[in-house]
């Protein structure tokens, strides 16, 4: 943040991990003190990681491109359930704490701990029944189901 007078300036500071080069993402721009909120200007003053963290996702970064690679981690309590031969549909919720995009495969092959084209033949065969395509980028929470093999 950079104050002149009744006037503020914030910005977002990004760091490129390949070469090391800062460059600021402005989110406000000569705006009065007085025309934020008092919260969001105690945030901005704090660094405060949950803001960092909003902002990282909004639209202020529209014309940086973001890599996400190694950012995400997948959680599952997912009880044990053999995709070979349990014959009960098995419906999956897919929550993101933040909208980092993943591509679909890359979630499913994680997850299930299967091949690429183990996965891609089951998607194909309708055993996993998506409602994007397997190759889409998701960010948003999503549910699909796995059906049993008719074979």
């Amino acid at each position: 943040m950079n104050a002149s007078g009744k006037l503020l300036d914030v910005w977002l500071l990004i760091r490129c991990e390949l070469c090391g080069r800062t460059s600021k993402i402005p989110v406000h721009e000569r705006v009065h003190v007085q025309a934020l909120e008092h919260e969001r200007l105690l945030k901005f003053e704090n660094n405060d990681p949950a803001m960092v963290r909003h902002l990282a996702m909004n639209a202020a970064l529209a014309g940086y491109q973001l890599d996400w690679s190694g950012t995400w981690e997948l959680e599952t309590d997912m009880p044990f359930y053999d995709l070979k031969s349990d014959p009960a549909p098995l419906e999956v919720f897919v929550r993101f704490e933040l909208p980092a995009p993943i591509r679909v495969e890359k979630l499913l092959t994680t997850g299930f701990g299967l091949s690429r084209s183990t996965v891609r033949d089951m998607v194909d065969s309708g055993r996993i029944r998506l409602p994007m395509a397997i190759d889409a980028k998701a960010r948003e929470d999503f549910t699909f189901l796995v059906t049993a093999d008719d074979g």
